[in-house]
């Protein structure tokens, strides 16, 4: 494990607001220069007052919270999205947000290859049928697909959707397509392992499987519309491991329950957590998990060791900028 420890000096005072791995929290209680306020410590209640840095893991932090915190300089944000914090207010007042954007990539990708092969093969019917004592119809294996040399597309085709291409076509050898218009000219020349897809409504209607790889912002709320869902290829199966509000869900469960899509699985909704009558929520052929894709032992303890390392540096005026949001 790195170490932290730097010229004793005036000490800083960092609020852990949510729970993170004990390996990170003992990281900066072992630096000198850090006073470190957990979110088991009453004390935890005042960090608008007193706090230097946060680190914050499930939780959103507004505009109004971050005007009122009288010393803040930095905010750590345990895993790689940064939509719960209002990044334009901290930039108003100079204040520092960071994310991790690299260490749970490894942890999302095996997600979205499980919820693959879980849509494909009809896992969580499968199961239900075995606890109904429905044995000989769930060994007809209705409905289930192989993954094996089956085409599929990716919407964004960025670290993750890059690492996911890679399992898929290395386990399976699958064919990969990519949308990804943010991508420059240059990234896809001389490639011989994505085919590049310029619309959409092509991806969907010539592939198999699809992965939603996209942030969260303005232009992609939607992005996976009524219309889009129209031009799918009947029986494609589609995962999102993203973020919320991307794929419209009232028509996802409508093209579920039509049968033009064979299948789905989401680890992220528009309103988390989904009201339990949420239509998708009662279809056969639907799979929620709830938000957990970097939640692994492996990528929680890389996640808040490398919040904690970058967190403590940026008090101190040192921040690596692939870390650095604002």
């Amino acid at each position: 494990m790195s170490d932290l420890r730097g010229a004793p000096g005036e000490r800083k005072t960092i609020f852990l607001r949510a729970p993170i791995h004990h390996d990170a929290v003992e990281l900066l209680k072992a630096d000198p220069r850090l006073d470190v306020v957990t979110w088991d410590e009453a004390r935890v209640k005042n960090w608008r007052e007193e706090a230097d840095a946060v680190i914050l893991r499930g939780l959103n932090l507004t505009g109004e919270e971050i005007r009122s915190a009288k010393r803040l300089k930095v905010i750590g944000r345990h895993g790689a999205g940064v939509d719960s914090v209002d990044v334009q207010a901290a930039r108003e007042r100079g204040i520092v947000v960071l994310n991790t954007p690299f260490e749970n990539s490894q942890s999302v990708a095996e997600l979205s290859v499980t919820l693959m092969l879980s849509a494909a093969r009809r896992i969580v019917h499968a199961d239900h049928l075995v606890r109904s004592n429905d044995w000989d119809e769930g060994r007809k294996g209705r409905g289930c697909r192989e993954l094996y040399r089956n085409r599929v597309g990716f919407v964004g085709f960025g670290r993750i959707a890059r690492m996911t291409a890679d399992i898929l076509r290395k386990a399976f050898e699958m064919e990969v397509m990519a949308y990804d218009p943010k991508l420059p000219t240059a990234f896809w020349q001389d490639r011989d392992d994505v085919s590049r897809v310029e619309k959409l409504e092509e991806l969907f209607a010539s592939c198999d499987f699809i992965s939603i790889n996209l942030p969260r912002t303005p232009e992609t709320i939607g992005l996976i519309s009524k219309s889009i869902l129209a031009q799918a290829k009947p029986g494609l199966i589609l995962v999102n491991t993203s973020r919320g509000g991307i794929v419209d869900e009232t028509a996802l469960a409508s093209a579920l329950e039509s049968g033009r899509l064979g299948a789905a699985g989401m680890d992220v909704f528009e309103q988390e957590p989904p009201s339990p009558e949420h239509p998708l929520l009662s279809l056969p052929n639907f799979i929620a998990t709830p938000h957990y894709g970097g939640a692994t032992q492996e990528s929680l303890r890389r996640v808040a060791c490398s919040i904690a390392r970058e967190t403590a540096s940026a008090l101190f005026g040192v921040t690596t900028e692939s870390y650095r949001v604002a």
